[in-house]
Formats: structure tokens, sequence, C-alpha cells
């Protein structure tokens, strides 16, 4: 037997978990068999050539049986759910026969319509190649949410068009807010050697700390500045903004590291016309460096890490989890230069439920929990698919801003 296919091993650990609170969602009766066989129908008629299907809802389980056994095995099925409880029980009372860890038959399921679209995107499955259907059964509040984002991001995205000039461009200002005993500032500012041709990093703190000199390590100009957080996280980071010197502005965490593919791709995302900002995936490495947190809004986790400035903005709003308002042009997914997210790594459990606690302080109530242990896949499994262009997959997306 061969590897099981990347999506059979992403659901399988999605499956085995179970985090957070389970909206009931299976409440429709299956579809009449009449009607699934006239979908099936409709499918095989309007296939065109293409060499997938994605059937978005897993319903009860009929429709994507039957499509199963009617299309030829060269076409591959995809079905994207957003209900892990409900595949744990179809699962469980033997209703996807049809669901094999090898072939062309598969299903992907997570509660967020950002990972099954990297998935799928990921792939290379997109719409010039899939023939996109919807079950016919209505599913609960949060999953059809869930798989009308996807729809529209898998149908309103396309891939980016090729860089205008990369010579004339120079590399974007560095912001970095950080804390005086933050842990291995060292190894963040040697990471982030060669990304900028100057920095700005706000200390939360009443002056410049001696950490300050870490700093040393980016080779570039660096301005430091002190400012005290006082539980607000957008004023902290447009104050920083407002010491940054565009075009272009690369913001990171310092419990963040630069993945495989994320330099070369900052130069190509600002020489691409008519992108305006670029969300990059982030990897939670946990419980090792050798594997990162998945499922549940655990991954991808895109962060709008690289953006334009413009004379009218742009500027974060709400005092935690801030959110930047006020971009020009399109946006753009960088699917294979990942962020490695390192603070589950750098610091113990104390100091991230101290972390999260703050943040809480800053929201006026509590919105976050620390479960021991979390689903996760090794990095391996998000590597590009081998014969990728070195540069890598970025997708302009439909409007985010």
């Amino acid at each position: 037997m061969g590897e099981p296919h990347p999506f059979f091993q992403y659901t399988s650990e999605i499956v085995s978990w179970r985090l957070g609170r389970t909206e009931t969602v299976r409440t429709a009766s299956p579809p009449e068999p009449a009607r699934v066989a006239a979908q099936v129908e409709r499918v095989l008629r309007h296939l065109a050539g293409r060499r997938g299907v994605a059937l978005v809802g897993l319903g009860a389980g009929r429709l994507a049986a039957a499509l199963a056994e009617a299309l030829p095995e060269e076409v591959a099925l995809t079905v994207l759910d957003a209900d892990p409880e409900a595949v744990r029980r179809l699962l469980a009372a033997g209703e996807l026969a049809w669901l094999q860890a090898e072939g062309s038959r598969q299903l992907l399921v997570d509660t967020s319509a950002m990972a099954l679209f990297c998935l799928v995107a990921g792939a290379g499955i997109s719409p010039a190649t899939t023939l996109v259907t919807v079950t016919p059964e209505v599913g609960g509040s949060d999953e059809h949410r869930e798989l009308a984002q996807w729809r529209r991001l898998f149908l309103g995205s396309r891939p980016a068009p090729g860089p205008a000039s990369e010579t004339a461009l120079p590399r974007p200002t560095l912001a970095v807010l950080a804390r005086p005993d933050e842990p291995d500032l060292p190894g963040f500012f040697a990471a982030a050697a060669g990304l900028a041709d100057r920095a700005v990093v706000l200390w939360d703190a009443g002056e410049v700390p001696a950490a300050a000199r870490e700093a040393e390590a980016l080779g570039v100009p660096v301005t430091h500045l002190a400012r005290r957080l006082a539980d607000d996280f957008a004023a902290q980071r447009n104050a920083l903004l407002a010491a940054c010197a565009g075009p272009w502005i690369l913001s990171l965490d310092p419990d963040e590291r630069p993945g495989p593919g994320f330099g070369p791709a900052l130069r190509r995302l600002m020489a691409m016309p008519g992108v305006g900002g670029a969300f990059f995936p982030r990897l939670t490495l946990y419980p090792d460096a050798g594997r990162a947190k998945v499922g549940y809004g655990l991954w991808p986790d895109v962060q709008l890490r690289l953006f334009r400035t413009t004379a009218a903005g742009p500027r974060y709003v709400r005092p935690v989890h801030e959110r930047l308002e006020g971009l020009a042009g399109r946006a753009a997914l960088a699917l294979d230069a990942p962020l490695h997210h390192y603070n589950r790594l750098l610091a113990d459990r104390a100091a991230v439920l101290a972390k999260l606690a703050g943040f809480d302080a800053a929201a006026g109530r509590p919105t976050h929990r620390l479960n021991l242990d979390y689903p996760s896949l090794p990095l391996e499994f998000f590597a590009p698919p081998a014969g990728l262009p070195p540069e890598g997959r970025v997708l302009l997306l439909p409007p985010m801003w």
C-alpha cells in the first residue's frame, strides 16, 4: 500500500479530536432518491472534461455516495464539510464506505473555510479543473457560513500575475512590537535579517531597554521607540506604523520566524501589479518543532503581514485581535511562504496563560482557553507538492477590504 491521500490524513486527524463547542447541524432528512439521482445526472452532464468534482457539504452522505459510484475513476471527488461531529457520526454508522485512505474519492472536514480552501488550492484544485456542486441538504448556521465562505474563496480567487519588475523595488520596512522580556529575541532578529532595508521596534516599556541591542543582528538601520501597551494593541500598532517609512511595511511578531520561501515571496509580492497586501499561513509549532497545530481555526491562521501604505492609511482598529483597515489594491495569499509560530515552544504554560489573560483584559471579557494538547500534523505535510516552481504559489483573493 502507498501513502494515504493528504486529504485523508488531514480529515483523520481532525475527526479524532473534539475541540470547543459543536453545533448540531444534521437536522434535515436525507434527500429523496430521485433528487439525488437527478443531481448526479446533472453533474455527469456538465463535467465537460473536468478532472474533478467538489461537493460542498456532506449532508447525510447520500449524494456523496452516489457521486463516488457514478463518476469515472479518473475524475476525482472531493467532499467538503465544516462539521467534524457530524462526520464522526456518519463514520461510526458505516455511512461513508466509499471513503478510502488512497484513491480519488476523498473527504475534507474542518470548521475553518480558510483551511479547506488552502488544502484544496494547495493541491492544485481550481475552478478550471473542477466542477462545484452543492449538497441539497441544509446544514446549521456555522456550517452553512463556512461552506459559503469556501465557495467565495474558491470561485473568486485566481493565480496572481507575475511580477512586473523586481530589480527596482526596495525591501520593506520591518515593524516589530516587542517586550523587553521577550524570549529568544536574538533568534528572532537573526531570523529576520535580510528581509528589510530598515526596521522600527516599539518596546512595551517606559524607555528603550538594553534588549534593543539584539536588533543589531538585522544588519540595517533600526529606530527604537518606547511606549506602554496599556491593553490596546491597535493603538500600539498605530504608533509603530506612524514611525515607519513606506511604501511597504512588513509586520512581524517576536515569536514568529520566516519559514521556507518567505523571503523570496516578499519581493515577488511587492512587484505584483495591483497587490496592496499579502496574507501568509502561520504554522503554530506544537508539541515540538517538527509538528504544527491543525483544525478548528488553528491552521492556516492566515496573517496579514505585508502591506502597502498610502497617504490615507492604513490604520489598525480593535484593542485586541486588531485588524488593519484602509488598505488599497487586491489581497494576495502566499500559500508556500509560511510563518512559523514559536509561541508554545518559547514560553511555558504559565507564560502563555498570562499572555492570554492580557488578551482577555484588552477584550473586556474571557475569550481564550488553553488545552493541554491539540491536533497536529508533521511539518512535511505542509511542504509544497513535488515539481512546484521555486517561487511557489500566490493567489489573488476575492475582495477582502
